[in-house]
C-alpha cells in the first residue's frame, strides 16, 4: 500500500479525458486542470492511449477542438509525458459485457493499482468498485480531488 501522502491515482475514461481538452468549464475541464497541475496521478495503458488517438481523429472531434493535421499526436505525446505511468496493458478482465471496450479501464486501473476510475459510463459507474478500486462520476472525484 502507498503511503498516506502520495497522490490519488486515476484511470480516467476517453470520453471525459476528451472533454476536458475543449471545454471551457465545468467538472471535465476542471479535471483537467487538476490533472495538469498534479493535484492526482494519471494511469493510462497504451490501449487506452490508442483510443484517445483514434477518437481524437473523428471528424467531429477534430472540428470540435480545432485540430490541425497532427495535433492528435502532440495531445498523445503531452498525455505520455504528464501521465503517472503507462502500463503495457499485462492486464486483461471481462468484468463488463455489455460494452466490451469498458473492460481495458479496469485492468488499466487493476495494473496501476489506482484508487478511482473516473467515468460517465453507466456500464462502468454501475459497478461502484472493482478489485477496491472506486468507480466514480466526474463530479464526485473532482469534488474529492479538491476536498483532499
Amino acid at each position: 500500500m502507498r503511503k498516506k501522502k502520495e497522490l490519488i491515482r486515476a484511470v480516467i475514461d476517453t470520453n471525459l479525458f476528451i472533454s476536458g481538452f475543449f471545454a471551457g468549464r465545468g467538472y471535465t475541464s476542471q479535471l483537467q486542470d487538476l490533472w495538469v497541475k498534479g493535484a492526482f496521478e494519471l494511469a493510462v495503458s497504451e490501449e487506452i492511449l490508442s483510443e484517445i488517438g483514434k477518437t481524437l481523429l473523428k471528424p467531429a472531434i477534430r472540428q470540435k477542438m480545432r485540430l490541425e493535421p497532427g495535433e492528435e499526436n502532440e495531445i498523445i505525446a503531452l498525455v505520455r509525458e504528464k501521465a503517472f505511468i503507462v502500463t503495457k496493458d499485462l492486464y486483461q478482465t471481462d468484468r463488463i459485457s455489455k460494452d466490451y471496450q469498458d473492460n481495458k479501464f479496469l485492468a488499466c486501473a487493476l495494473e496501476t493499482k489506482a484508487d478511482y476510475i473516473v467515468s460517465g459510463d453507466n456500464h462502468l459507474l454501475e459497478l461502484k468498485h472493482f478489485h477496491g478500486i472506486q468507480i466514480v462520476d466526474v463530479k464526485f472525484f473532482v469534488y474529492r480531488i479538491k476536498r483532499k
